[in-house]
């Protein structure tokens, strides 16, 4: 199964229509926006420029409908119908895109089978919350959200740093600490 998918980057299930697809890319846009990030600190930034790189391809990918279908295919999950999404080809053969390095790459490195001891810890830098959880979730990882605001706005907040690092080997039930990031209430 693949660490992170395109449907993980929007937050949206693989059997979305386009028009959730469509809102999902246009909420990750415009929480990504240069003015809601104003005066966060470099890290954030970073994480911020990734995020929107990879929500750009993710619609890119999921939009076009010839283009999803590949790319279903490549991850394993089939229509009609939802069977699981995460079984199948998904290994290292499954590019993320343009924007993505090569130890993101590696980081696609399928899974070992659910009884496994040990597990690939995923690079979730980038991604916001929800979607965090899930790709966790898969991996058999506990989750400790760190939030980095004081008094954040009521919208989700993205990942822009996390422990382990991705790419180690952990115990399967270890816990993935992330360090989220939510803009901040005006004047506070």
């Amino acid at each position: 199964m693949a660490s992170v998918t395109w449907y993980d980057v929007l937050g949206v299930v693989p059997d979305a229509g386009v028009d959730d697809i469509r809102q999902a890319w246009q909420a990750r846009t415009a929480a990504l926006q240069p003015d809601a990030l104003a005066g966060a600190p470099q890290g954030v930034l970073d994480a911020a420029d990734r995020a929107r790189r990879a929500v750009a391809e993710a619609w890119r990918v999921l939009a076009d409908p010839t283009a999803r279908a590949s790319y279903d295919e490549r991850i394993g999950f089939r229509r009609p119908g939802l069977t699981s999404p995460w079984s199948g080809p998904s290994g290292p053969d499954v590019s993320l895109g343009a924007g993505w390095s090569e130890a993101d790459e590696e980081a696609m490195e399928p899974y070992s089978s659910p009884e496994a001891s040990r597990v690939l810890v995923p690079d979730v830098a980038g991604l916001f919350y929800h979607a965090c959880t899930e790709v966790a979730g898969r991996a058999g990882l506990h989750l400790a959200p760190v939030r980095l605001t004081g008094h954040p706005r009521p919208v989700e907040g993205f990942v822009v740093g996390q422990e382990p690092a991705p790419g180690k080997r952990v115990h399967r039930n270890a816990t993935l600490t992330v360090q989220v990031w939510h803009p901040s209430q005006p004047g506070s």
